[in-house]
């Protein structure tokens, strides 16, 4: 089956030619006199998502219904159907108030529009035609990052301990209480591993006697009385 015009041109948003926009194919190379062609796709949702910006920015458009009136004028399409799609893909009312500095509100409205200029793909994403990172790459070549994963909790390990009881020690601290510190890791190591809650817990608290000592020998260290 013959893909689709925006797709064959890495242009999903089927933006026509006049902007200067990063990523155009060269001169010589372009075959599509009408739509712009890119050379890969993540150059073509790049554009797109900057044309919401500027929609945004620029023209003060916030919502579905704003966007899409500008982006597909009722004299070549039909607007309100177009409106619909959009809004029903994001699960959004066609007049909420949408933010396209927020990657969720630009991905979604992106790829709700991908979708409709195009057809339905057979990708198992909600554009259907581009996996999750090409769309991330455009939508971070236009400016706009997903939101930073907190970083979970870092195991008790012999490496963890390690590092909290060295944090800010010169080297010869460490090499004087790293042998206790050691040593106490490896007499705790059966009850930290043994899956006993009790065990742990004792396990834990011999490891942070330790931890302790070795605070209180380097405190000695920098008060130059050890």
């Amino acid at each position: 089956m013959k893909k689709p015009r925006g797709i064959r041109n890495h242009n999903p948003g089927n933006l026509r030619w006049g902007d200067p926009w990063q990523g155009l194919v060269p001169v010589k190379q372009r075959t599509d006199k009408a739509f712009c062609q890119f050379v890969s796709a993540a150059y073509g949702i790049r554009a797109l998502a900057r044309t919401l910006i500027t929609y945004q920015d620029k023209h003060g458009l916030h919502t579905v219904r704003q966007i899409i009136s500008r982006w597909a004028p009722s004299s070549e399409n039909d607007t309100q159907a177009y409106v619909q799609a959009v809004a029903s893909q994001i699960g959004r009312s066609a007049d909420d108030r949408l933010d396209m500095q927020s990657y969720r509100d630009i991905k979604a409205v992106t790829e709700a529009i991908i979708r409709h200029e195009n057809g339905h793909g057979g990708q198992a994403t909600p554009n259907t035609w581009y996996d999750i990172q090409t769309v991330d790459k455009g939508l971070a070549l236009s400016g706009i990052e997903p939101p930073k994963k907190a970083a979970g909790p870092v195991p008790v390990t012999r490496e963890t301990i390690g590092a909290t009881a060295t944090g800010g020690m010169g080297i010869a601290q460490i090499a004087d209480v790293l042998p206790q510190v050691s040593d106490a890791i490896s007499q705790a190591n059966g009850h930290l591993t043994s899956g006993s809650a009790v065990r742990m817990g004792i396990g834990v608290t011999l490891v942070a006697i330790a931890i302790f000592i070795a605070w209180a020998q380097i405190r000695r260290h920098q008060a130059g009385t050890l």
